[in-house]
């Protein structure tokens, strides 16, 4: 009889602890941290597909613009590029130093880890700037990478205005090869490289023409023509000049 009693006292206790600490656990639990999970950077990085060609991020510390930070590529779609090195092309709004105090160019793999991270500057004036990748980071064939170019408006490295595109590098064809080879003028070269979805190549080869040639009223009209091809027909009329300076 004493040990039936005892059992009884034992697992009356038992069901009493469970009945009080049932609430302190869901305490305990309420008060833990929210699991960070995929967060994001404060910086804009690794913020996944697809694109953001015009300018997304804080403003607050930025100038009021019309025309506001815009990747020069298409919106809907990869765009292609034959070079292991290839050149970007943004439109900036802001003064250099007055504007905006440093810049980062940023490259990452499919599984958006970084594979290059650089600060810059600016050119002195608003207009469209590039960023060449250097020959130490290659594309790979067949492989897609995300590029961020990111602008700070204060000495703080957060929130920053950015865009972000996609780049995809395929092997040129040999009949691609040939009829690149055999075009006669500028303007076949840029269609052949259009018509087949090769979005960098093509605007890198002509925005270099015109800087060498900013007078020449052909290369202007294909340049307008080729924004016109995505949706950027705005920037037509926007200077290019000239690319971005690594800081040492």
């Amino acid at each position: 009889m004493a040990l039936f009693q005892n059992k009884f006292i034992i697992i009356l206790l038992l069901a009493l602890f469970s009945c009080t600490s049932y609430p302190l656990i869901l305490i305990a639990k309420s008060q833990q941290p929210a699991s960070s999970g995929n967060q994001s950077p404060q910086d804009g990085s690794s913020r996944g597909r697809p694109s953001q060609r015009g300018g997304a991020g804080s403003r607050g510390n930025c100038p009021s613009i019309e025309v506001p930070l815009t990747a020069l590529i298409p919106e809907k779609k990869v765009g292609l590029v034959v070079e292991e090195n290839p050149t970007f092309w943004v439109f900036v709004p802001y003064q250099l130093n007055d504007d905006v105090s440093s810049g980062e160019f940023v490259l990452q793999d499919e599984a958006n880890n970084d594979i290059y991270r650089t600060f810059f500057t600016l050119p002195k004036i608003p207009g469209i700037v590039s960023f060449n990748l250097p020959s130490s980071v290659p594309l790979e064939v067949n492989k897609t990478y995300q590029w961020y170019f990111k602008l700070y408006c204060t000495q703080q490295q957060f929130d920053p205005v950015f865009v972000r595109g996609l780049v995809h590098r395929i092997a040129l064809t040999s009949d691609l090869a040939r009829q690149l080879k055999t075009a006669t003028t500028v303007g076949d070269r840029i269609q052949l490289y259009t018509q087949n979805g090769i979005w960098y190549s093509a605007l890198t080869e002509l925005a270099k023409l015109r800087l060498a040639e900013p007078k020449n009223a052909t290369l202007y009209n294909e340049w307008a023509n080729l924004l016109q091809n995505v949706d950027l027909e705005n920037l037509a009329q926007k200077p290019l000049v000239g690319e971005v300076k690594i800081k040492q």
